[in-house]
């Protein structure tokens, strides 16, 4: 069940996405982890949220993303991270996408030693493993993959909840908001 938008964000504001349950650690070393802190699984794509952490404190963390591929300052310790389908589709946020695919960072924030971002990616990808590769070479973080189950992404896909068409719609008027009387928000005004 895929629906058709004009627009990323009109996607995003107009379903409720499945959250996986599964949230793998990608690369564990003895001074770096990077994970996934939450797969959220639209009709259209997936928004993988990653998070990492190094021990090293010298450096801001950053995924390296095909804008920005070997540009970033000496402060800067790229993130590789790549996705591969069971169907032998690969694809790296440092690499232009092939036709017909979307992996992007969305956005990323962070400080000195950690990262949080969160990645698109469409089309949903086939049934079967889908690996995730990443490293971190600046900080001798070797290459690792971990795999999370792509028939569990299909079958989220197929069950997200649209809360509304993107038809206009006529005012519903206030819905109650500024309005004085006894809701719970009310006693602050």
């Amino acid at each position: 069940m895929s629906f058709e938008y004009s627009t990323f964000d009109e996607a995003i504001r107009s379903e409720r996405p499945v959250v996986l349950p599964e949230t793998p650690d990608l690369n564990r070393t003895g001074s770096a982890l990077i994970w996934l802190s939450g797969v959220h699984v639209y009709s259209f794509g997936v928004i993988l949220h990653v998070a990492a952490l190094t021990e090293q404190s010298d450096y801001g963390l950053a995924l390296n993303d095909y804008d920005m591929a070997d540009r970033w300052s000496d402060e800067i310790a790229p993130i590789r991270f790549g996705i591969e389908f069971s169907d032998g589709t690969a694809i790296a946020l440092d690499r232009a996408a092939p036709a017909g695919t979307v992996f992007e960072v969305r956005r990323s924030s962070g400080n000195p030693g950690s990262l949080c971002a969160t990645v698109f990616l469409r089309p949903i990808p086939p049934p079967g493993p889908v690996r995730i590769i990443t490293a971190i070479p600046k900080l001798g973080v070797s290459e690792a993959e971990a795999s999370i189950d792509g028939q569990q992404i299909v079958s989220a896909s197929e069950s997200v909840e649209r809360l509304w068409t993107t038809t206009p719609r006529t005012s519903r008027g206030l819905g109650g908001a500024g309005l004085r009387g006894g809701t719970w928000f009310s006693r602050w005004d």
